[in-house]
């Protein structure tokens, strides 16, 4: 009989632990619109691969600052959040678009007219960080990103998108809180592979914010400072 309830109990205690378990697990899908500004603060800021250059040299230390643009001479649309993106010493300039799409994130990477200057945008002050669409060429490079708990992944295999050369362009990114991974397969026009260098951009503390709160503490520091000052004086003055 003993036998009997410590089996029933064993059973009854794996069956509370597996049902805990599953429940702990389970993790509930954000909706797309939450997805899409998600990835897209994920994706701002400034970010290098220094990290990746430390364990192998044979890498180029590549930078990249991205930020929020507003486009002008467009029709507004809603749902759209557009990134500029900026590469040193590989330089490269891009407009990247996240939006919604049924059940992805849908990105879309788009170049600039050559004559088009563009670089140092995300330097320059709010306000001015807009972009001229009629200067954005219309051709552009899509894939769509899969939320994961810890990031969101995405790739244009195997057809990826056409080169000027003739060739193609493959890439597979991953985007999580304090890093992008990125990888191009570039391949020419008789489908040789020319370049396939994985880069593992990490985030790199922004200067600006930083610099606003300190001042904004040191302002009220300052501040503080100055009424302690006057209330000080003024109970040297009484006495």
């Amino acid at each position: 009989m003993n036998f009997v309830k410590v089996y029933t109990l064993t059973a009854l205690f794996s069956a509370l632990t597996f049902a805990y378990a599953t429940r702990a697990t389970a993790v509930t899908v954000p909706p797309i619109e939450t997805q899409v500004k998600q990835v897209t603060q994920w994706f701002t800021g400034l970010f290098d691969n220094s990290q990746q250059v430390a364990n192998n040299p044979s890498v180029p230390l590549i930078t990249l600052s991205s930020c929020n643009v507003e486009l002008t001479n467009a029709n507004p649309v809603t749902g759209i959040e557009n990134i500029y993106l900026e590469q040193k010493s590989i330089n490269r300039f891009r407009l990247y678009s996240f939006s919604q799409d049924n059940s992805a994130v849908n990105l879309s990477i788009r170049a600039f007219d050559p004559n088009y200057s563009v670089t140092g945008l995300c330097n320059r002050p709010e306000l001015e960080q807009t972009i001229d669409s009629s200067k954005v060429l219309p051709t552009s490079c899509n894939l769509e990103l899969l939320w994961e708990p810890t990031d969101y992944i995405g790739n244009n295999s195997p057809n990826g998108c056409p080169t000027s050369s003739g060739g193609k362009v493959i890439s597979s990114v991953t985007v999580s809180q304090n890093g992008i991974d990125s990888l191009d397969k570039i391949f020419g026009a008789n489908d040789n592979l020319l370049f396939a260098t994985p880069i593992e951009f990490r985030r790199v503390d922004s200067i600006p914010e930083p610099s606003f709160t300190l001042g904004i503490v040191a302002l009220g520091v300052w501040g503080t400072s100055k009424i302690f000052l006057r209330k000080h004086k003024q109970k040297s003055t009484v006495k």
